[in-house]
């Protein structure tokens, strides 16, 4: 691994931002949600600043030809991830991650041996196969987070398909999983775990039949889609802070704040890469329009992370194409201005490879300096 530059946790304490380092020990008191902040017990703004990591063969060195480990070898997994959380919490080394998204990847919750045609399908999901590997390796990871002095956001196994609708397939697994991790004795109100409700809805059923994203009727249909799934989870007992998923690929917002989910510690969890929007990511006037018409509502009401984003000028190893004195800086300078924003990185394999080096740079040393 390949050190690039530190990320810093932040601790905002009323309009002052300062800085607050993690370190390997340190408390993660439970967080809550008031009003548009994060905040910890003793009433201080909190913002998350880390990466995501997803246990699995690909993503821990295969995807690039690399493995760390493989076949189902689930010591060799631990080894892996928790190294990872080791070097990028190492203080003497300038890392300060104070959270990780932890993706439960369909590697461990499928039936092994058997093809899907992607994270969507869920066909070949094994429910006794969640249950054992969430025991086995989700929450061994998650202690380990908190040992790091990490809080962990749990995001579900796979993606959502292309179109999502209640009652449908999606939706009932999306219910039996999420009854099942709100159970959890090591999950649920883990004073270091949060969920996320799902990953990158794209187009909904609306009350009329039809099939679509930005429109009221839709963001309606994707409050009755989640709402249930919340109070199932608070029936269950887990107070964690959810954080709940916009449509578009997470991009788009602006309908749940005239409608939102209700409840105690709702969020709302964003994904931002150049191109969304149809927005020119490279020019402040065109992003700032956009991020303010898609996101800002929400954020005006409730606390963001963005779960997802990355960048590189040729796209090499990220998901999106930008520059980072264009998009970087025009991402960096929202974040800022919300004020309540947490974010991650697509992390650790993109953030240790050199050519993401700005990224990190610039979401640390930014306009305002305090990342």
């Amino acid at each position: 691994m390949r050190k690039l530059h530190k990320l810093f946790s932040i601790f905002v304490i009323g309009f002052i931002p300062i800085q607050m380092f993690a370190w390997p020990g340190m408390p993660t008191p439970a967080l809550h949600v008031d009003g548009r902040n994060l905040k910890d017990p003793c009433g201080n703004n909190v913002l998350l600043h880390g990466v995501a990591i997803t246990p699995s063969p690909w993503f821990n060195g295969c995807g690039s030809g690399n493995c760390y480990w493989n076949n189902y070898d689930i010591q060799g997994c631990l080894n892996y991830n928790n190294a990872v959380m080791d070097a990028l919490t190492n203080t003497s080394n300038g890392w300060y991650l104070n959270y990780i998204r932890l993706h439960i990847d369909p590697y461990w919750t499928n039936n092994p041996g058997t093809s899907t045609s992607g994270e969507a399908d869920i066909s070949q999901f094994n429910y006794d196969r969640l249950v054992t590997y969430v025991n086995s390796v989700i929450v061994p990871l998650i202690a380990h987070a908190r040992s790091r002095g990490m809080y962990v956001i749990l995001r579900p196994p796979g993606v959502c398909p292309q179109q999502i609708a209640i009652n449908s397939a999606y939706y009932n697994y999306l219910v039996t999983v999420w009854n099942y991790l709100s159970q959890n004795s090591s999950l649920k109100n883990a004073d270091n775990v949060m969920f996320e409700l799902a990953n990158e809805p794209v187009d909904i059923q609306a009350s009329d039949g039809t099939y679509g994203s930005d429109c009221q009727k839709y963001y309606d249909a994707l409050k009755n889609f989640f709402q249930p799934i919340v109070n199932m989870m608070r029936s269950n007992g887990a107070n964690n802070v959810i954080w709940v998923p916009g449509l578009g690929y997470q991009s788009l917002y602006r309908g749940l704040a005239n409608n939102p989910i209700t409840g105690s510690n709702i969020a709302y969890a964003v994904h931002v890469y150049p191109g969304y929007w149809g927005a020119n990511a490279e020019d402040p006037n065109s992003f700032t329009s956009a991020w303010n018409y898609h996101v800002q509502p929400i954020a005006n009401i409730a606390p963001i992370v963005i779960t997802e984003t990355d960048w590189s000028p040729d796209r090499n190893g990220t998901w999106g194409q930008g520059t980072t004195s264009g998009f970087g800086t025009n991402l960096k300078g929202r974040i800022d201005a919300s004020g309540n924003a947490s974010w991650n990185l697509l992390c650790p394999e993109d953030l240790i490879h050199e050519s993401v080096n700005e990224i990190a740079s610039i979401l640390i040393n930014g306009s305002q300096g305090f990342l």
